[in-house]
Parts: structure tokens; C-alpha cells; sequence
């Protein structure tokens, strides 16, 4: 701690060094009185109000416990109560953004494992080589697969094997009626009648794909990879002849433009919430279906780059995202890279920033989130929103998770034809055709053939074949 007469000898204290007061403050006292001092010198104000003291806490770190200091210290000065009161109301509001523990949803339910058996059970050999592969990168969803693979084995009695027919055809059968099943529910659960009897083929040749690329790792034998092989193609051709449930909740969302003028609606209509910490978690929200259609990143890119300073940048006056997104690092060298509009989206990330601080210390605040890398997305409290938080923001208010964007991205595109589809590719950092027409919904490949049709009928109403 700095020495009491030290502080007193700072330029902005002098005008306080020989009141009497001064001597009966303790040394917490006399501290915070010298930090908000400076702090007013700094900023170049005559007259501090409530907004003032709010940004002093935020920029210079200060506790509520360091604003019951100060208020000892004004009060020991005879400040007026008008100001006194502004402290007590700020340091009320620190207290309970500190205390926060989040808004009561209940007992959450406890996570039982009912369809797989954790890594730990899984074969010693299969084990290593999943070792391996996480050292790769590998996703979780191989060892989920794997685990449910063996439970579904065991069930029945049969070997841990991917070389047991029997085995392989018994988890089939449990994943088929576990996607039939599934769909049923959730359809009654909207009140409506279901009969479903054909599962999501692409959750079968999700499992069946992670099998196969398992199974080569391991060293598996010719006669396991060709029957994994088959079964994964068979699945893959029935996938392309179903349509996607993507596809189809894209045409219930409609297009980004939409769901942007949307966002910015939220993002108004958060100031006029009374709570603080709702209209914080509005103002998030907002920002998330926003910026997921300015960025339309993966969930797990969001939670490990979206972070001031690291893959979220401040630069010539416009907001630039710059990272090399997990599942296209290894394949992709140049990195992902967005610089967005200020007048679009700069108010979104503003926002977030500013929450309810004025905008004049707009400029301070994010230089202090660069410097501490603070993630875009925080909770009231200021920790940091868990991963599953952007996902569900999406899900709240377009009924699936923001992957959805992506496609919604390919789609509002399209009526510029092959430009508009290679500017999405490299929007969502996508670099083949393959990928790209994965993403891109029946709205968009129509949109393109439409304008192709029409560019053809154009050039042969001008084409001069006398000059032939």
C-alpha cells in the first residue's frame, strides 16, 4: 500500500491536503478518495454523477467494498446527499452484480448415463488408439459412438467388436428406434399427432462415419472396414434423398435480413427493461443472433475465439474477427477473417461492452477489454458465458442452434448467383464445392440455376450470329 503522505502529494490531492478531515480518513479511505481523484483529473471532470462513479468502478476495478470507502470518505468531506446517495445506489448495484448467482431455473436434472458406457469401460486397445486421436484433434463424438456401440453390445451379450455382424446390427436397430422414437416425442409434445416410422438418417451415418474412421485408425481388418464402408455409403445415399431438418427449419426462420432487423429490435427494446441484470442478458442475446449472422461461426469457435483481443479485434474503427476456426485449422491455412460494417454491427458489440455505462467511456472500456482479453460474452456477474449459452440464445428465439446461420447465410446470397455463393463460402470459411452445397438450401441452388438460365437466354438474344 502506498504510503499515506505519498498519496497526499499527488498533484490532484492538493487542493484536499490540509483539511482536517483528511487526517481522521483511514487508510482505505484516504486510497479510493485518491483513485476517484485521479480519475476525474484524468477524464476532465468538473461536476461527477452517477454514470461517472459507475465507469470509475468498471475501469479502475473497484469493489463495493472500495465504494463503502469512498462513501466514508464523502461523507467525512460532506458531500451532498444528492451525491451520496448516486455512491450508495453504485455501490448497491456492485453488491449485486458481485453476488450474482443468475436467475432461478429450478434443480437441474442430474445426468444419468443411459445408452453408453463411459471411456473408461471402453476396450484397453481402443483406448489408446482414442488417445491418439485426441492428441489430433479428434471431437468427443467418436468416443460417445464408441461408448454407445459397446453398451448396446453388452446389452445383449455380444463382443465389444466392430468385427461382430450381430453387434453391429443390434446398435443399428437401437439407433433407428431411438431416432423414431425421439421424433415422435418431440412432435407430441408440440401437440400434434405423430407416426413417425423412418428415423433421421443422417444421425445413423453420423455414428456409422465415426465407426469407420475409427476402425481405420485402430488398424481394424479389411473384412471390418468394408462392412462399416458399405453400411456407412448406404446410410449416406438415404441421407441425400431425405430432406434436412435444417433445411426445413430454414424456411420456418426466414431469411438473415430478417432476423437482423430482428436482433436490432432486441437490442432496443433491452434498455427500456427495468432490471439491470435482464436488460444485460437481453442485450447478449441480442448481440449472439446479431453477430451470428455477421459471423456465422461454429459454437465452439464463439466460446474459444470470439474474445477481445485474440480473435476479436478493434481496428481503424471497425470490429475484425480473425482466428483459425477448430475444425478447418489443420485443412485450411489462411485464417478466418471478417472485418463488419460499423454501422451494422458495431452498435451490437458496443453494447456489450457499454451495457449500461455511458457511451462516453466507450473508447476506455474496450481498450480494458483488449488488454484483459475479456470474452464477448459474459454473464452479469462478469464470468464467462458457458458453451452452451450461444447455441441456446439461437434456439430460444429461432427454435435451433446458431449452425443454423450458415445456411441462412447461403440463402441470402443467392440471388447474387455464383459471386454471392463464393462470397459465403469464404464468410463461413468454406473452400469447396462439396461443403458448400451442403450448406446451401433448395432456395439457394434454385436461385442460382434461375440466375444461370436467365444470364443464357441473355447472351442468345445478343448474340449476332450473322457475323458467324
Amino acid at each position: 500500500m502506498i504510503p499515506r503522505h505519498v498519496t497526499l502529494r499527488q498533484p490532484h490531492m492538493q487542493h484536499l491536503i490540509d483539511l482536517p478531515e483528511i487526517d481522521e480518513m483511514s487508510d482505505d479511505e484516504l486510497r479510493t478518495l485518491e483513485q476517484l481523484m485521479a480519475f476525474v483529473v484524468d477524464q476532465d471532470i468538473e461536476d461527477p454523477e452517477a454514470s461517472d462513479i459507475r465507469a470509475f468502478c468498471a475501469l479502475r476495478n473497484q469493489s463495493s467494498a472500495d465504494l463503502e470507502a469512498l462513501s466514508s470518505a464523502m461523507q467525512r468531506l460532506e458531500m451532498p446527499e444528492e451525491f451520496m446517495a448516486e455512491v450508495d445506489e453504485v455501490a448497491a448495484a456492485i453488491r449485486h452484480r458481485t453476488e450474482f448467482k443468475g436467475i432461478p431455473k429450478g434443480p437441474n436434472r442430474g445426468y444419468v448415463r443411459e445408452v453408453s458406457v463411459p471411456p473408461e469401460e471402453l476396450p484397453a486397445d481402443w483406448q489408446v488408439t482414442l488417445r491418439k486421436l485426441h492428441k489430433l484433434g479428434t471431437l468427443d463424438r467418436m468416443q460417445s459412438r464408441l461408448g454407445m456401440f459397446a453398451w448396446s453390445a453388452r446389452q445383449v451379450g455380444l463382443p465389444v467388436d466392430l468385427g461382430c455382424i450381430e453387434a453391429l446390427q443390434t446398435f443399428y436397430q437401437a439407433l433407428r428406434k431411438r431416432s423414431i422414437d425421439y421424433q415422435n416425442a418431440q412432435n407430441q409434445k408440440k401437440g400434434l399427432v405423430s407416426d413417425i416410422d423412418t428415423p433421421r438418417w443422417a444421425y445413423l451415418r453420423g455414428t456409422w462415419e465415426e465407426l469407420y474412421r475409427f476402425a481405420r485408425a485402430h488398424g481394424c481388418h479389411h473384412e471390418t472396414l468394408e462392412e462399416l464402408g458399405i453400411t456407412f455409403q448406404t446410410l449416406r445415399a438415404k441421407e441425400d434423398k431425405q430432406s434436412s431438418l435444417k433445411m426445413t427449419k430454414v424456411m420456418k426462420i426466414g431469411s438473415a435480413s430478417s432476423l437482423l432487423a430482428e436482433a436490432r429490435q432486441m437490442l432496443t427494446a433491452a434498455n427500456d427493461v427495468e432490471r439491470a441484470d435482464w436488460r444485460h442478458a437481453r442485450r447478449n442475446c441480442a448481440a449472439a443472433i446479431a453477430l451470428g449472422i455477421g459471423v456465422p461461426a461454429r459454437p465452439l469457435d464463439v466460446f474459444e475465439h470470439h474474445i477481445f483481443g485474440q480473435g476479436l479485434f478493434y481496428e481503424h474503427g471497425a470490429y475484425v474477427f480473425r482466428y483459425h476456426p477448430q475444425k478447418t485449422r489443420r485443412t485450411i491455412n489462411e485464417p478466418f477473417e471478417v472485418e463488419l460494417a460499423p454501422e451494422t454491427w458495431s452498435p451490437f458489440i458496443d453494447a456489450l461492452i457499454l451495457q449500461d455505462q455511458d457511451p462516453r467511456y466507450l473508447d476506455d472500456l474496450r481498450a480494458k477489454a483488449i488488454a484483459e482479453q475479456r470474452p464477448l460474452y459474459v454473464n452479469y456477474n462478469g464470468r464467462r458465458c458457458a458453451y452452451p449459452w450461444y447455441s441456446a440464445q439461437w434456439a430460444k428465439v429461432t427454435g435451433t442452434g446458431g449452425h443454423i446461420a450458415r445456411t441462412l447465410i447461403y440463402d441470402e446470397m443467392a440471388d447474387l448467383g455464383e459471386f454471392g455463393i463464393l462470397y459465403s463460402k469464404n464468410s463461413v470459411h468454406h473452400f469447396t464445392n462439396q461443403i458448400g452445397d451442403k450448406y446451401r438450401s433448395g432456395q439457394a441452388i434454385a436461385a442460382s440455376r434461375r440466375i444461370a438460365k436467365s444470364a443464357m437466354m441473355t447472351r442468345g438474344l445478343d448474340d449476332d450470329i450473322s457475323a458467324l
